[in-house]
Order: C-alpha cells, then structure tokens, then sequence
C-alpha cells in the first residue's frame, strides 16, 4: 500500500485489520450463524450504520472553526476524495449487471444500480461540486503524495468491484454504498453549520442530507438477502466489506492529517 495509518490511535480512525484479527467485528462471524439470507442481510447492514471507518469524522470538527479554516479543510477533503471515488457510479452499474441474473428484476444494470446503491451514486457528482465551488485546496505541501495516495485508493476499491470471487463485489458496493451515506449526511450538516456568516456553500444533494436517516435502500436489504444465500458467497460478501473497512479507516486517516496541518497553519 502506498500509505500506513501514521497514528492507530487518532481521532476517528480504527485499525480495522487488527480488529478483525482477534474476531472482535459481531459482523465478521455471522457467516457461520444459521440465519436466512435476508436475516444475514439484515443484521450485516444494520451493524455496517455503526462502523466507525465509513466515514472521515474530523469533518466533525468542520464547525469548530473559522469559515476560513472550514472551507480550506472542505477544499482539501474535495479535491483528494474526489479523486479517489471517480468512476463509482461505473462500477456500481457493472456490479449490477453482474447481479441481473442471480435477481427477479427486469431493470437495465443502470437502474439496477440506483435501485441498489440509491444516493450513493447520485452523490458522486455532488463531490466533484464540492470541489469545484470551494475552490483548489490550500494545501500544496505533500499534494503530490496525497494525490497518488488517492489514485492507489481507488485502483484497490476497483480490483474489489471487479473481482470474480462470488460476493466480494457485492460487499465492496455494500460498504461503499454506506459509507457514502455517512459522508453526505456529514458534509450536509457541516455546510449548513459553517454557513454563519458567509455565503452559504449550496451544493444541492448534499444539502438535503443533513439530518436524514443514514438507511440503505429498501431494495438492498431485499435483493442482498437473495444473494446472500450460500457460506461462501457470505464470506465473500464479508472479505469485500472487511476490505473496504481497512482501506477507507487508512485513506480517512491521511485526510485527517492533512486537516490538522491546515489547522496549524491557520491558527
């Protein structure tokens, strides 16, 4: 991997491979629980909403501070995961055309997607927004680094979209199908919160996410309990989350090092 967690114990980020690890994750042991595939789907989805590396909580601190310093942070956050989550929407499509057989549905693998992966996809455009009305980052020192950071981020999120491993796919697009609706929910309040005494930063989309419930589309829980019906395409399913755990709690931890480089240089 081209970049470690610097610092295991920093604010919002859990070593996830260690977890892992030492059989800590009630998630990663319901494989060997005698329960229906939607009961499985269910209860990996349901405890998926509390993981802490879905998303990057220094944005927390967004509000804490100066419109000035938050929108330079925001401007950071933009630019790189903008690069690392470019081409989701494809993927999601090609991961629902792989799954039209397995399902009783007579959607197109575009619609599909949406149906699956819902705001997650629509979300996409909502971050490349972000960084365009917030402006280049702030940040020039190690942007390099950070960028190549980024692509080898996305390129690792794609090898799991496209893997042939029966339900590795499906659990990569699960996590990040989460994972994206933590984000927005979180960059919705963020931006309304920052807003005091400045134009607000109005990114339709994002916006309309503060304080809304973080579920996963109804027809996820659905059309998951029907492919998750086997042992071995639950553990696949599960490695595609574990992974995306790891690689999400590692790329959040270089943004929020970055965040308290600009916090220090601000202050």
């Amino acid at each position: 991997m081209a970049y470690e967690l610097k610092d295991q114990r920093m604010a919002g980020v859990t070593n996830h491979d260690a977890v892992r690890r030492q059989g800590a994750s009630h998630w990663n042991s319901m494989t060997q629980q005698d329960a229906s595939g939607q009961d499985f789907a269910s209860r990996l989805l349901d405890s998926l909403r509390t993981e802490p590396a879905l998303y990057p909580r220094h944005l927390n601190e967004l509000s804490e501070g100066t419109w000035e310093q938050a929108s330079s942070q925001l401007a950071d956050f933009a630019h790189l995961f903008a690069i690392a989550s470019h081409g989701w929407p494809v993927m999601a499509a090609q991961v629902a055309a792989g799954l039209r057989d397995e399902l009783d549905t007579d959607l197109s693998a575009p619609d599909l997607a949406l149906a699956l992966f819902g705001d997650s996809i629509r979300h996409a455009d909502c971050i490349r927004q972000l960084a365009v009305t917030v402006g280049p980052t702030r940040l020039r020192a190690g942007l390099t680094t950070a960028e190549a950071n980024a692509l080898s981020h996305r390129r690792r999120i794609e090898i799991l979209l496209e893997s042939e491993r029966a339900g590795c796919a499906v659990g990569t697009a699960v996590a990040l199908t989460l994972s994206w609706l933590q984000l927005t929910s979180l960059i919705g309040s963020a931006l309304h919160a920052i807003a005091s005494d400045r134009p607000a930063i109005n990114i339709p989309g994002l916006e309309d996410r503060k304080d809304q419930p973080t579920l996963p589309p109804p027809a996820l829980v659905r059309h998951l309990g029907a492919i998750a019906q086997s042992q071995p395409v639950r553990r696949g399913i599960q490695f595609g989350v574990g992974q995306v755990l790891a690689l999400q709690a590692t790329f959040w931890s270089m943004l929020a090092e970055r965040a308290r480089i600009l916090a220090k240089r601000a202050a």
